[in-house]
């Protein structure tokens, strides 16, 4: 997560391991750790169009696994990129916990 929030803005190549990322989902969907993921992906049903990360219940967000994990720790960049029709219901979450 941290380096995909340094990569970018800078415009810089390069990606996660896909399987770690989709460690990091399903720890991420699973509870709220060092971020309120499990909080913000409540309601809504997230299905990774690049593998086989699938969590919740609720209308259907979809993006890819990164976008998932970025979205649940709550970047708005991230968000911007989902689809489906609970894409809108994250993305008022994720704006609701910027705002504090």
């Amino acid at each position: 997560m941290h380096g995909t929030d340094v990569r970018e803005p800078l415009g810089l190549p390069g990606a996660p391991d896909p399987e770690a990322v989709e460690a990091v989902a399903a720890g991420y969907a699973r509870r709220d750790f060092a971020v309120a993921s499990r909080t913000v992906a409540r309601g809504v049903r997230l299905v990774a169009d690049d593998g086989g990360f699938r969590a919740g219940d609720g209308p259907e967000v979809t993006g890819t696994t990164l976008d998932l994990v970025m979205a649940m720790a709550g970047r708005p960049s991230a968000v911007a990129r989902l689809a489906g029709e609970g894409a809108p219901v994250l993305a008022a979450t994720v704006a609701r916990r910027q705002r504090g």
